[in-house]
């Protein structure tokens, strides 16, 4: 039987999406999300969010007293459902950071909060800063790496951060494996490292499942 590796743990029902599949998954942990404490600002009318976890982060902590009053742009359908479930009015939602950045130097609003992790990546900022916009930064959780050696023989890894590809290669090697990861940017984490790299249609969990069914389908 086929095996993957998962560098994150997976939910019942994605595993059994791999299991119906004829797929069989190994799950480890490669990185540590911690949340931080949120400060009590005066929030920005329009909000950025890249990442779930930092809705996670802002949501349990009731740091914005009135949601439905702020204007809100984020990255993946998920971090868009998670928004919308807590009250907030998601203008627009997009597959990456660099098309949220290339919508918002176009648009009228000159003036942002971004909620982000310690490791957030300069897309972002840097192309709203470049163009004059005013953007405020809230590291609101952390992430470290929580390396691991895998000694179990895999045929392919699944990829969902640049962090989990770091730590993972912190005591792994890849060889002739499939890579399959959940965007661009994860899988230029990648780039010199192995040329077996497939990235997911959409940015999400199961489209980068679905990936590795279709690839082991073949």
């Amino acid at each position: 039987m086929i095996s993957l590796l998962s560098t994150k743990s997976l939910t019942e029902t994605q595993r059994q999406l791999l299991a119906e599949a004829g797929l069989s998954v190994v799950e480890q942990e490669f990185i540590r999300v911690q949340l931080l404490p949120v400060p009590p600002f005066e929030w920005q009318h329009n909000l950025l969010f890249t990442s779930q976890q930092a809705v996670k982060s802002v949501v349990a902590q009731k740091s914005i007293a009135h949601p439905e009053n702020h204007t809100v742009f984020c990255v993946g359908e998920k971090t868009k459902a998670a928004l919308e479930t807590a009250g907030f009015i998601v203008k627009a939602s997009f597959e990456s950071a660099e098309t949220m950045a290339h919508f918002l130097i176009n648009s009228d609003e000159d003036h942002f909060d971004f909620f982000c992790g310690n490791r957030r990546l300069d897309t972002l900022p840097t192309r709203l800063i470049q163009k004059g916009k005013n953007l405020r930064e809230i590291v609101v959780y952390s992430t470290e790496n929580q390396a691991q050696k895998i000694e179990t023989p895999i045929d392919g890894v699944l990829f969902f951060s640049p962090s989990g590809v770091e730590s993972f290669l912190e005591k792994n090697t890849l060889e002739t494996q499939p890579c399959f990861c959940i965007g661009s940017t994860t899988a230029a984490a990648l780039h010199g490292i192995t040329q077996n790299i497939y990235i997911a249609p959409t940015p999400t969990v199961e489209a980068t499942l679905q990936l590795s069914i279709d690839y082991f389908k073949r």
